[in-house]
């Protein structure tokens, strides 16, 4: 098996707009991940106290991951459960 070598020959502007191509479209790929919100952190969000927040969890299943003990939100899915319910 024989390793292949490719060459490009390219000037320093076509080669600037190349990694400013492949950043955008990193950085692109990235904002579309949804931020992991602590209950602390959500509660300010929503101006409600942490205590509001556990007892959704408790009682009315809101959306949450569970890692542990920690539970984390995704504030889009929190949002769209709370039109759901009314609220």
């Amino acid at each position: 098996m024989s390793d292949s070598v490719n060459l490009i020959v390219t000037t320093r502007t076509d080669l600037r707009e190349i990694i400013r191509d492949a950043v955008s479209e990193a950085v692109a790929r990235y904002e579309r991940i949804p931020e992991l919100l602590s209950t602390k952190e959500l509660a300010a969000r929503l101006d409600v106290s942490a205590d509001t927040v556990r007892k959704w969890v408790s009682r009315d299943d809101c959306p949450c991951v569970r890692a542990g003990r920690a539970l984390r939100f995704r504030e889009d899915a929190v949002i769209a459960w709370l039109e759901d319910r009314g609220g």
